[in-house]
């Protein structure tokens, strides 16, 4: 299992895509976020994900030209269109207009449709929180990315739906929630699956319906599926999220005719410094984390950390310690990368 730098990682990753024909900035933006996606420990959207994006270049699924595009406009609401343009390309531009918006306005709502892949939700409301406004987005697949069965059922109806929020505090670096809306994310049961590990239980079923942990169930054939997490209750929110980010965008939701997989979104920001004042609002969120944290501990655990506390500390270590790549993501990365000539480099 090789080991790499983050800056080693992002170094071939940049030149592959830059290869593959990509604009130098486009390539820059996607091969960060994929390797700030490796640091947080979420290696289902990091460099993972390269020889998928390659594959969606080569196929012309995505628009290399593109450029964000603001179809409708208030002065606290845009919906915005990616043109098919690489996600993170497009999200970083969202949230970017987003901010200014809600720094005039208190709040804004973007709207957006048309992204390729965004990658780790999750990067968008912290980027937002960093700047010290509070951000929740809720993402769909365009309709076309179907994983998961609705509960009761065992066909694949729902996509993983992800839910993000960032809240700013003072110190420590913010609040970050970013969960999918079912039981595991699929990215993590690739890396499960290229790893040879199992599932855990209770997140997968194979095509009959029966649980499984074996990754290859859910990519079959025939093709299982993923379970909602928390059962009616991670359906719910996946419903809802579905309906946010695709019926308001217009990108449409979850149905049988869909078949191009992309991302559109639901954007909310505040500037919790305009409507309540930073150091008000930072005094509630610090009381309720120093409360949450004063809980005596159950058995085995030794200290209680809050959403984004986890992620960080691993950043800290793999910063340190490097980044290891499973060895089948490694050969399909150095597969992808010698088809354009770019040499992936030696492990650390």
């Amino acid at each position: 299992m090789p080991i790499f730098s983050a800056a080693e990682l992002k170094r071939f990753t940049e030149e592959i895509f830059s290869a593959a024909g990509a604009r130098a900035e486009h390539a820059a933006i996607v091969a960060d976020s994929l390797v700030l996606a490796n640091l947080a420990g979420h290696d289902s959207h990091g460099v993972l994900r390269i020889p998928e994006y390659v594959r969606w270049m080569e196929q012309k699924l995505v628009n290399v030209d593109a450029a964000l595009q603001v179809v409708l406009e208030t002065d606290a609401f845009a919906l915005v269109d990616g043109e098919w343009g690489f996600g993170q390309v497009m999200g970083r531009k969202a949230a970017e207009i987003g901010v200014l918006k809600a720094a005039r306005s208190g709040a804004a709502v973007l709207s957006g449709r048309n992204c390729c892949h965004l990658g780790r939700i999750g990067e968008y409301p912290e980027m937002i929180a960093e700047l010290g406004m509070a951000a929740t987005m809720f993402v769909n697949t365009h309709g076309g990315g179907k994983l998961v069965a609705p509960f009761g059922g065992i066909d694949r109806r729902l996509s993983a739906n992800p839910i993000s929020i960032g809240i700013p505090k003072s110190s420590g670096g913010p609040i970050v929630v970013d969960i999918s809306t079912c039981s595991i994310a699929e990215g993590k049961v690739r890396t499960m699956l290229n790893g040879g590990r199992p599932v855990p239980p209770g997140c997968v079923i194979d095509a009959n319906g029966n649980p499984s942990t074996d990754p290859a169930a859910l990519y079959g054939p025939p093709p299982g599926a993923l379970l909602p997490f928390g059962a009616h209750k991670g359906f719910a929110l996946s419903l809802a999220t579905d309906i946010l980010a695709g019926a308001i965008s217009g990108a449409g939701c979850s149905r049988p005719d869909a078949d191009r997989v992309g991302n559109s979104f639901l954007l909310t920001i505040i500037d919790v410094d305009r409507v309540r004042g930073a150091s008000a609002f930072d005094e509630d969120v610090q009381g309720l984390l120093e409360y949450v944290k004063s809980s005596k501990l159950a058995p085995g655990v030794s200290e209680i950390l809050v959403p984004g506390e986890p992620e960080r500390r691993e950043r800290e270590r793999r910063e340190k310690q490097g980044i290891s790549i499973d060895d089948n993501t490694w050969r399909q990365i150095a597969e992808t990368g010698k088809r354009y000539g770019v040499e992936t480099g030696t492990p650390a």
